[in-house]
């Protein structure tokens, strides 16, 4: 069977309007996201961390016990935390275990430097990645989005936060101790 002119145009006519379609339908998922994400910083009442992010406490035992000499800590304590767009957690370490969940969004890069050396692990729900990871104490660590425009977590912490066990590492800090690894620490330490 022949084809004119007309038939021949017709496929490549139809494809070229269905283009723009899809470049609408993405853009418009995109931006569903970020209001998504805008949505639960609001629906959760969530604050700007010093870190990066945004957080908001949702429990503190009301146990206490006593950790490295006399000082006392809650058993636990947990957060929402969240990450958006270009955001990042700058590498910090703190005094306690941290168990990251995976709540919501994208996936987050966990980057975690223990003994000298880093390991990069993916928190989320897709395939190869953990819905949950723990971070030991001491360990620096930082995240940011691997996937999505947005990710929302939960960090559980035991004994419990408290900032005066929170370090906020430096740039110069950490690229003098970890040499190899300056690339990561730069994209990811606020000073």
């Amino acid at each position: 069977m022949a084809y004119s002119d007309k038939n021949r145009a017709q496929p490549a006519l139809m494809s070229f309007k269905a283009r723009p379609k899809i470049h609408i339908q993405i853009l418009f998922r995109i931006s569903n996201l970020d209001n998504e994400a805008k949505r639960w910083i609001a629906r959760l009442r969530l604050k700007k961390h010093p870190e990066g992010g945004h957080f908001r406490e949702t429990y503190r035992s009301e146990l206490v016990l006593k950790v490295r000499g006399n000082t006392e800590r809650n058993i636990a304590s947990a957060i929402y935390y969240m990450l958006e767009g270009k955001e990042f957690s700058a590498f910090h370490r703190v005094k306690s275990d941290e168990i990251w969940h995976h709540y919501a969004g994208g996936s987050l890069s966990l980057y975690v430097i223990k003994n000298g050396k880093i390991s990069v692990l993916a928190l989320g729900k897709a395939d190869r990645e953990y819905p949950q990871f723990t971070i030991e104490k001491d360990c620096w660590m930082a995240a940011s989005i691997k996937s999505g425009s947005f990710c929302l977590i939960g960090c559980t912490v035991s004994p419990g936060f408290d900032f005066r066990d929170w370090e906020l590492a430096t740039r110069s800090q950490l690229t003098a101790e970890y040499p190899k690894h300056q690339r990561i620490i730069k994209s990811h330490t606020i000073v």
